[in-house]
């Protein structure tokens, strides 16, 4: 087992406990977990040695792979894919493989505005389906690393199966729609019994706020921050670089932090360098007269040779590099091959990082902008290209910002830091990144602008437009974790005795040009641009048969009840709560927060 040092200083006091985080990036995956005991030291352990990759020690990434054959049904996993084994069993069987499947679930918003091409997924596969097998291939094989490398693991593992804690780590683009598909995918792999343990037993933590986690740990960042210092973490993985402003708000006794505005995420993760790489190839082998079945064998190894080492060494442009491809009997001048070795400039090796070195650039700086910031800590598989950190480095360095990277291999920040934020919870304010509102009721009177022409909609107490926005919270509020926007509504009835039933209200967001938009559909019945659906909160209302008051309106006598559903925007999932008042008093109760998926 790889020896860990605890991340905190005292031991732990409640009772026993293990927390599983996983981190499903777009190329590689890891698990961490902690098993917690009263009187035990708080330390982090890694899931190592997995099928197919057990001669490499300590190694604790595996890639995010799945071989499916033509039934749907999931064949290998991982490293094991990889294996000369498995790939001639998928040759002969014609098997189906899924990679970069995590593109599939980036919000459309997002993979239309980046312009993502996405590897098709296997036939009669779906992206729930392969989130749900690879969690349980996760599980499963921690389940046997836990029980082999812990001491009295089995009894230990079966005691505390039942209360295990999951946090699954993801972009800072998702939100409830791709949480929800996660949460279901938790069930199916049988990490919990039910959708209603996995509401309770299933978290979920942005990329970028786990690493905050582990960088406070592993580069002893938390002893030389003081109250009120700004410093920037960005997330540069796989497929997204997140980057996040925070501030120092409490340095004692432990130290909590805020974000300072709305976190970024921006497609410019180490796999588009590998497409830029890949189409440089093929093309280049074109030109060479190769025919189509050479083409793609020597696009794949050069692009497995690129990756190994020229990716992850590459300084600057005058930094020429080797590339292995064809074996040593390949040569030809026009490729600049000899005896299988591809001697590539680094003015070419450059342009396949610049376009997304230089994304990720802006996005930090638009986080840096307006804000006085100390620290800038790079972590994430691609954070450890020397190129990139280079890059950042001269891009912030007049301003007296530090490049800060952690004592251990950053590429393991996000599994780790699940752990410890799912324990300590060093942030206690986040930046909405969207306005939240709700459809309501608008007065028909005056009618003009965005009024002309809607349908009149009668109701007990009069005629109104529905389909109007509401805000409840504007794009860049800062929320606590505690801080609730109290929604107020009120429900009209024809009769004294109504059946209450359930309520139901959708929740949106609106990022769009218009500072003030009045209506979420146009006149047809179409959402405007900008808008989106959330969620829809639902509760049942059988319980207020004590709030209904009689009032009179234009059509005579109506019942109505008042209520407020308390939506908390301020931590990594949104939650709801009902409230109400009855003769005086102040009641709660429950309120689901229903995903896109399941609307």
């Amino acid at each position: 087992m790889v020896a860990m040092r605890p991340f905190a200083e005292e031991p732990w006091t409640r009772e026993a406990k293990i927390v599983v985080a996983f981190d499903i990036g777009t190329t590689q995956a890891a698990v961490s977990f902690a098993h917690l005991y009263p009187g035990g030291a708080q330390v982090l352990h890694r899931v190592i040695q997995w099928p197919g990759q057990q001669s490499q020690g300590g190694e604790a990434k595996i890639p995010s792979l799945i071989w499916y054959d033509d039934f749907g049904q999931a064949r290998a996993f991982g490293a094991e894919a990889r294996s000369s084994e498995v790939l001639d069993q998928a040759e002969d069987n014609g098997w189906h493989l899924a990679k970069h499947f995590k593109l599939h679930l980036h919000p459309p918003a997002m993979r239309t505005q980046q312009r993502i091409n996405v590897d098709p997924l296997p036939p009669r596969v779906t992206v729930d389906q392969i989130y749900a097998d690879f969690l349980g291939y996760l599980f499963s094989q921690t389940k046997r690393f836990f029980k082999e490398r812990i001491l009295d693991g089995s009894n230990t593992w079966e005691t505390l199966a039942s209360t295990i804690e999951f946090v699954i780590a993801h972009p800072n683009g998702w939100d409830i729609g791709e949480q929800g598909i996660l949460r279901h995918a938790a069930v199916a792999a049988n990490l919990v019994p039910s959708i209603y343990a996995a509401q309770e037993r299933v978290h979920f933590v942005s990329e970028a706020e786990a690493s905050v986690h582990f960088v406070l740990v592993h580069a002893d960042l938390d002893k030389r921050l003081k109250v009120s210092d700004n410093f920037i973490v960005c997330d540069a993985g796989g497929s997204t670089v997140d980057t996040t402003l925070y501030t120092v708000d409490e340095t004692a006794p432990l130290i909590r932090l805020k974000e300072r505005r709305a976190s970024a995420c921006v497609q410019a993760g180490a796999i588009f360098v590998n497409q830029s790489v890949e189409e440089y190839m093929k093309s280049a082998f074109e030109r060479a007269g190769l025919d189509q079945e050479t083409i793609t064998e020597y696009t794949t190894e050069a692009l497995e040779s690129f990756e190994s080492d020229a990716k992850r060494t590459f300084r600057h442009e005058e930094e020429d590099k080797i590339i292995n491809v064809g074996g040593r009997r390949f040569t030809s001048t026009e490729l600049n091959v000899r005896r299988g070795s591809m001697t590539m400039k680094g003015s070419q090796i450059q342009t396949f990082f610049d376009p997304w070195v230089n994304k990720a650039i802006e996005s930090v700086n638009s986080q840096i902008e307006g804000h006085p910031v100390q620290h800038i800590l790079l972590v994430g598989g691609f954070g450890e290209s020397p190129y990139l950190r280079q890059k950042l480095a001269a891009s912030t360095g007049s301003r007296g910002i530090k490049i800060t990277l952690a004592d251990d291999s950053t590429s393991k920040a996000v599994a780790d830091g699940a752990v410890i934020w799912f324990i300590r919870h060093a942030v206690t304010a986040r930046a909405t990144r969207y306005a939240f509102g709700t459809d309501i009721l608008v007065n028909v009177e005056p009618i003009q602008g965005p009024k002309i022409g809607r349908r009149v909609l009668q109701t007990p107490s009069g005629p109104y437009f529905d389909g109007g926005w509401r805000e409840m919270v504007p794009k860049g509020r800062v929320l606590e974790n505690s801080d609730e926007i109290i929604r107020e509504f009120s429900t009209c009835y024809t009769t004294s005795t109504p059946y209450l039933g359930t309520f139901s209200s959708t929740i949106y967001a609106y990022d769009g040009a218009d500072p003030r938009p009045v209506f979420i559909d146009d006149r047809y019945g179409n959402m405007n641009p900008g808008f989106r659906t959330v969620c829809d909160v639902e509760a049942d209302l059988s319980g207020l048969v004590g709030a209904l008051t009689r009032g009179v309106g234009p059509t005579g006598s109506y019942w109505s009840m008042s209520y407020s559903i308390a939506l908390k925007f301020g931590g990594t999932e949104l939650r709801a709560s009902l409230v109400w008042q009855e003769r005086g008093i102040t009641r709660r109760g429950l309120a689901s927060i229903i995903p896109p998926s399941q609307i």
